[in-house]
């Protein structure tokens, strides 16, 4: 896989995602839900607010402003008892909302336990289920004067709890597509990162990947209205949402110093200890009563910021020194998201949109794209390294002609055999020459020659090969090295005959004749013998059994 062709790969990737996002924003527009709108009811008129004893009417959504400080009082009378058991739905968590049915009420939003700021609110889904006894009476929301006298009141629907579920789902589509796109990449990279430990290569950076993106997942899913809608008012939701993007740049800094080049700067512990120290001290200070988290959000921001903007400085100084196109990968990728980061900060503390959150996911999800495809090239480039580096060393031990081992691995063999001498019962070397290999080759020519010994090498593999490791160790010269068998000498040449007696009586043009030496390195009494007497031993025997089958000739 080259760069160019990984480049083809990601633009059709980003394309993609950019098509998918295009399209969960046209589910979230009012063209995109009006199928949704055939199962849900969207109540947009029937409302109205008492001023000055007079009823005014309202059509949803609508910004309405009242006088002084009064709260704001919504009235519909237009649902009926065939409403009972269904869910009104809205979002007024700014407002404080709460909701009843005549002196009876079902609904009051309530954050004490853990509050949430303006931008937070906003997002929240606030639904409740009519009574069963409910049989059309009026309908009372009550909105908190929070923001001077105005109030943007938002659709309010009514249907069952599976079609509001799904209504909520399609308004909040962008950061749920998000949430599957990034467990994807977290189960990709997951499997990437098993793959390679599989292949015993060393890059820890999936890992950090494999984390950052679990952790991504763990905070947009808690951080999402239907998440908190799902979570109710259970404070264990935010305190995870919280805690997760505390969290979330400490396994993309281990991957900053897992980065060769990147490495040896120290200030990368001092943000990584300056991010564990700021879960400590708001854990305390929230623990105490001193300050809730979205109190102290803004110190997480600032760390966010900050340490972004160190590492894009840690590697342009890097790539500057190097010219590592690996860096410069890492380098575009921060970019991205830093600047999806600076968006979201400025939709979050200037503007003040609920929304905030989507620019930075997707400048995560754009970053992790990049990363994945950067580190995958550097681990096909690292595999195919290695896969040609087996080759070349098979290749240097492995006999050209008859695809035996060489006198290189037979020589290697020795060596360990030497060194493990004790834990071998018995080992045969059998020593083997083909006899009259130079008359053959002045005779009939080389490539008759080669024939033989192809035939040769196929008959000690026949004879041999289950039993331990055969050899090519010269031009006419064989051996075979046999661990832990119970044969004795007689039977492992007699074995040796009959594979060149099949071939004989099957090939009878060439014959082959095959001098043989065997040798255990234990005698009799079961002691060792030193290699060297050992390997004297078999080399005798085999001159010794070429000399009677001269004489035999």
């Amino acid at each position: 896989m080259d760069f160019k062709k990984s480049s083809i790969i990601e633009k059709i990737l980003l394309f993609l995602v950019c098509a998918a996002m295009v399209f969960m924003l046209y589910l979230q527009s009012d063209v995109g839900q009006t199928n949704l709108l055939n199962h849900i009811t969207e109540i947009s008129n029937g409302w109205y607010y008492m001023e000055n004893g007079q009823k005014i009417p309202v059509t949803l959504p609508s910004t309405i402003q009242v006088n002084n400080d009064d709260d704001l009082i919504l009235y519909c009378d237009s649902l009926t008892k065939k409403d009972a058991n269904r869910f009104l739905t809205t979002r007024g968590a700014v407002y404080r909302l709460s909701v009843s049915v005549g002196e009876h009420a079902l609904y009051q939003y309530d954050d004490s336990e853990f509050p949430r700021n303006v931008q937070m609110a906003s997002k929240v889904n606030c639904s409740v289920a009519l009574p069963d006894s409910y049989s059309g009476e009026t309908i009372a929301l009550t909105f908190k004067n929070t923001q001077n006298g105005v109030f943007h009141v938002g659709k309010v629907c009514i249907g069952d709890s599976l079609e509001v579920f799904w209504y909520h789902c399609s308004r909040d589509a962008v950061n749920l597509f998000i949430v599957f796109v990034m467990a994807i990449l977290a189960v990709l990279s997951i499997g990437i990162c098993l793959y390679i430990r599989h292949m015993h290569v060393e890059e820890k950076r999936f890992c950090d990947i494999s984390l950052f993106l679990i952790v991504c997942v763990v905070w947009f899913l808690t951080d999402s209205s239907v998440g908190q809608m799902f979570g109710g008012s259970a404070t264990w939701i935010r305190y995870i949402s919280f805690y997760a993007f505390m969290l979330l740049a400490i396994p993309m800094l281990h991957f900053i110093k897992n980065t060769d080049r990147i490495k040896k700067y120290k200030v990368i512990d001092v943000i990584i200890y300056l991010f564990y120290g700021n879960v400590l001290i708001q854990s305390i200070l929230n623990y105490l009563g001193m300050l809730d988290f979205v109190d102290m959000l803004f110190v997480t921001h600032i760390l966010l910021f900050s340490g972004i903007a160190v590492l894009i400085r840690l590697l342009v100084k890097a790539y500057k020194e190097s010219g590592d196109r690996e860096l410069y990968s890492i380098l575009v990728s921060f970019a991205v998201v830093a600047g999806g980061g600076v968006i979201s900060l400025i939709l979050y503390w200037l503007l003040k949109i609920s929304y905030y959150e989507v620019f930075f996911e997707v400048g995560i999800v754009i970053f992790i794209i990049l990363l994945i495809r950067m580190l995958v090239i550097a681990m096909v480039e690292n595999l195919r390294f290695r896969t040609e580096a087996v080759v070349y060393q098979r290749l240097a031990k492995e006999d050209a002609l008859t695809g035996m081992k060489n006198r290189r691995a037979f020589d290697e063999m020795i060596a360990k055999a030497q060194k493990n001498s004790d834990s071998y019962h018995s080992l045969f070397l059998v020593f083997m020459d083909l006899n009259q290999l130079k008359l053959i080759n002045d005779t009939h020519g080389h490539h008759v020659g080669d024939e033989m010994i192809i035939a040769t090498a196929r008959c000690i593999e026949k004879a041999f090969g289950s039993m331990g490791t055969c050899y090519r160790i010269g031009g006419d010269e064989f051996c075979a090295l046999l661990p832990n068998i119970t044969l004795s000498e007689k039977e492992l040449s007699d074995c040796l005959d009959e594979k060149i007696q099949q071939y004989n009586s099957i090939c009878g043009k060439y014959q082959i004749s095959l001098a043989r030496g065997i040798s255990n390195l234990r005698d009799e009494q079961g002691n060792l013998k030193t290699i060297s007497d050992w390997k004297q031993e078999a080399d005798i025997k085999m001159y010794q059994n070429k000399g009677w089958v001269k004489r035999l000739d």
